[in-house]
């Protein structure tokens, strides 16, 4: 008869050894993964603030009418669509991506206009002759118009 009494060390269940470097790596990478997602939204609400203003609180669309999706690199735009974001003294025009994501905007009288840095590298010219101004002075920000033109810029590729 075995009178001997099991030790804690024999019925215990051991854990998976780790060692230090795999543990501080987890907390490390989602450290960085978030230090990295903090510093885009940041990017972002900066590009956005530089762009200009709010916007109007009184444009001539109350009640903006939804864009239909894109079929081409080009398509009618106007106030009614973007309502108090319209950023362009003309109530409409028409937006278009060229060759190399150029985004550019026309406007009724035919004079085409840069809405960003590859279209102003280009040679199209500054838009800020055509932009409004928001209720607070400053330029309205181009972002919604700019990020429609640019989804049509997905069609291209």
């Amino acid at each position: 008869m075995n009178t001997s009494t099991p030790t804690a060390t024999s019925t215990a269940i051991s854990a998976p050894a780790t060692t230090p470097s795999s543990v501080s790596r987890r907390p490390r990478s989602r450290t960085r993964a978030v230090v990295l997602a903090s510093a885009v939204a940041g990017l972002v609400l900066l590009g956005a603030s530089a762009c200009g203003g709010g916007g109007r609180t009184d444009p001539d669309t109350k009640d903006p009418k939804p864009l239909p999706s894109p079929t081409t690199t080009k398509q009618e735009m106007s106030e009614r669509n973007l309502g108090y974001t319209w950023p362009l003294k003309t109530d409409h025009g028409t937006a278009e991506c060229r060759e190399g994501d150029q985004a550019v905007f026309t406007v009724p009288n035919g004079t085409t206009y840069a809405l960003n840095e590859r279209a102003r590298q280009a040679g199209y010219r500054d838009i800020g002759a055509v932009r409004a101004s928001g209720d607070d002075g400053d330029k309205v920000s181009l972002g919604s118009l700019l990020s429609r033109t640019m989804k049509l810029c997905q069609l291209a590729r």
